[in-house]
């Protein structure tokens, strides 16, 4: 059981440049993990099975420990990323760095063999098989070195096309603190890196330190980085059983199981995704979608003195893209159906521009047409001037605002 927080944290403060990822539309309920145990035998022999339960995922393992070594299997099945994987392995921000969705139902089963080569040390190996709806099987091998003072752990996912991603984590307990280190790397120089430091200022009082980056070709803006600072203390209740995700028990079977299940969440987080039947451009607002494609569309739409139009909408991962402009005539275009756009995607707005300057309509702002089709919708809308303004309609407060500019 994890310890209980006597305080909300004291101090959190948070600095941040670059890309704002946008909170997902289907983030998992986090649960705090539960471990069950059973054991058997006594001394360096015996029997393991353990138990792990957080929300809908689970994970079963069973292992026999002999002098010197230990032989384990590992089964599991469950939805998105796993609240039993430690923590710098599932983060939902890493994960939309590398792909559009990991909300999807997933089996893993796996093996590994543990060798005690001296007192208080431990290296494990083994590998996972892990499937998941809409997506091709991978195989996640893994490796581990751990100690009482320290933790090295690295893995490879790899699919029928090849190495998909690999990482690697350190985590060291030093008497100044504990530190972490982690990093997963993918195609497309696509990674997200950790590194983090926790120093006890009493037995119920820590201070921790945490830089996370990342980057991605799936975002125009490119990547990501924020600090953390935080204060944090817990009520000093015994610890139970198990702690939660610290590594800090002695090296046996149950470290194996954690280092099982965040096998799982490395390689739901680097690799459930299908980037390569996935290409368009991403942005972390709807307003910065809808002026990309105005702003592209508009110089032509001037020149030829005809409209263009479609649609902006929500992707799976919470980002935004808009769809290719259709052509229109002098004073109309036919954007078709907002249901037109990717499967799994919603549409939040309209866009469109007005042509050349014409006499003959105001084309320098929304017909009342445009603003009852909107309505009737009940999406937003963007217009592209000849004048080069790029306006936006708020439907639900019937806002008509001036946001800047585009080219014309």
């Amino acid at each position: 059981m994890p310890r209980i927080p006597f305080i909300a944290p004291a101090l959190a403060l948070l600095f941040s440049y670059g890309v704002t990822l946008p909170q997902i539309t289907q983030a998992q309920t986090s649960s705090v993990p539960m471990w069950m145990n059973l054991s058997s035998g006594s001394g360096a022999s015996g029997f393991h099975t353990l138990a792990g339960l957080a929300g809908d995922e689970q994970l079963f393992f069973a292992g026999m420990e002999r002098p010197g070594y230990g032989l384990s299997g590992f089964w599991g099945q469950g939805e998105g990323l796993s609240s039993l994987s430690p923590g710098h392995f599932s983060s939902s921000v890493d994960a939309r760095l590398f792909h559009p969705t990991f909300s999807r139902d997933i089996r893993f089963s796996g093996t590994a063999l543990d060798l005690y080569p001296f007192q208080g040390g431990q290296w494990t190996v083994g590998a996972s098989q892990i499937e998941a709806g809409n997506a091709p099987d991978r195989t996640n091998w893994f490796t581990q070195w751990r100690s009482q003072r320290w933790d090295v752990q690295l893995f490879q996912i790899r699919h029928s096309e090849g190495i998909a991603a690999h990482a690697f984590a350190l985590n060291l307990r030093l008497p100044i603190g504990g530190v972490l280190a982690s990093h997963i790397a993918g195609r497309d120089q696509t990674g997200t890196r950790l590194l983090s430091w926790e120093v006890n200022l009493s037995h119920r009082l820590k201070l921790g330190f945490q830089v996370r980056d990342g980057r991605s070709t799936r975002y125009t803006e490119g990547g990501y980085q924020r600090w953390l600072v935080s204060l944090s203390g817990s009520s000093g209740l015994p610890p139970g059983v198990h702690r939660n995700q610290e590594a800090t028990e002695p090296p046996g079977m149950a470290g194996t199981a954690l280092l099982a299940a965040a096998a799982v969440g490395v390689a739901l987080v680097a690799s459930s995704g299908s980037d390569s039947a996935d290409s368009q451009l991403r942005y972390t607002k709807q307003h910065d979608a809808a002026r990309n494609v105005i702003n592209g569309i508009n110089p032509t739409s001037v020149a030829e003195n005809r409209e263009y139009g479609g649609w902006v909408y929500q992707n799976a991962d919470a980002t935004f893209s808009a769809t290719e402009p259709r052509k229109g005539t002098v004073d109309t275009v036919n954007l078709g159906s907002p249901l037109e756009v990717p499967g799994g995607a919603i549409t939040t707005a309209s866009y469109h521009t007005h042509g050349a300057y014409d006499p003959a309509y105001d084309n320098e702002n929304f017909s009342p047409t445009d603003i009852a089709l909107d309505n009737a919708w009940a999406l937003d809308g963007y217009l592209g001037t000849p004048a080069g303004y790029f306006k936006y309609h708020h439907y639900i407060t019937g806002l008509v605002l001036t946001l800047g500019t585009v080219a014309n």
